[in-house]
């Protein structure tokens, strides 16, 4: 097993703003995985979008690692430092799966972002008894029709993506290629989240940025109407990656929904 050193940022000024972040490489069956790791103490398993890798959720780290969270966040097969090719959203759902049986983790928390979002879903329906809460940020699985202006505002980042987030967006477009980012789209214009909601019976936290332009907050509305147990927070001004824009706002918002349960649990 591979193993590297990084940084993680946070939103706010003082000595809790960097946590080191640990990466590694595991093996699961025919598939290499690779994975950033941090923190003690109750799982959360975090899962990027299309054409991302966990480097996305790094600014949330060093606050969700002060609250005693451990932060499992995978590049998911196809993206990030994880090789190809990129699964179909139920083969992903069995990989993350499979690396929550590696750490031997009976339960978890489980947030997914865009693509990541109908995963988590997918997860939560298909193993609702190990997924503990569920967290939606900004989350696909509504098909959309694929108009030109909906591709002119995915390839237009300066609509979406903060301006200091342009290197890692572009490193990790890079790294998926036209291939595995073809594969995602077309998985994403036939998969529906809906048809599942029923099934997620955990309590759920949908976190939107009201300005999203790619998936907008009428279809975070929507996907809370879906689901039998579900809140939707709205982070103001933000756009397509509140973790990224306003870590501080999403951070708070996880936080307060997790700990409803860690402190009944008396710690988790």
């Amino acid at each position: 097993m591979g193993k590297r050193i990084l940084k993680a940022k946070g939103p706010r000024q003082g000595l809790q703003t960097t946590r080191m972040v640990v990466t590694r490489d595991l093996q699961l069956g025919r598939q290499r995985l690779s994975y950033s790791e941090g923190g003690v103490g109750a799982p959360i398993i975090l899962l990027h979008g299309l054409g991302a890798s966990s480097r996305w959720w790094f600014p949330l780290f060093p606050e969700l690692t002060s609250a005693q969270l451990r932060i499992i966040a995978p590049d998911l097969p196809g993206f990030g430092r994880t090789p190809g090719p990129a699964l179909p959203i139920k083969s992903a759902a069995r990989i993350v799966v499979e690396l929550a049986d590696h750490h031997k983790l009976a339960h978890f928390f489980l947030a997914g972002h865009s693509m990541g979002g109908t995963i988590a879903a997918q997860i939560a329906a298909d193993y609702g008894g190990r997924v503990r809460r569920l967290i939606l940020v900004d989350s696909a699985g509504i098909p959309t029709r694929i108009s030109a202006r909906w591709i002119g505002r995915l390839m237009s980042p300066w609509t979406w993506c903060p301006l200091g987030f342009y290197t890692t967006l572009l490193g990790d477009a890079i790294r998926a290629g036209p291939g595995n980012m073809r594969a995602g789209v077309r998985e994403l214009r036939r998969y529906d989240i809906r048809r599942l909601l029923d099934r997620v019976k955990m309590p759920t936290l949908l976190v939107w940025g009201e300005r999203d332009g790619l998936t907008p907050l009428e279809q975070g509305r929507e996907i809370a109407k879906g689901l039998p147990d579900a809140r939707l927070e709205i982070v103001s001004k933000a756009r397509h990656l509140p973790m990224v824009s306003d870590p501080g706002a999403t951070s708070r918002l996880i936080l307060k929904f997790l700990r409803e349960e860690l402190e009944a649990a008396g710690g988790g």
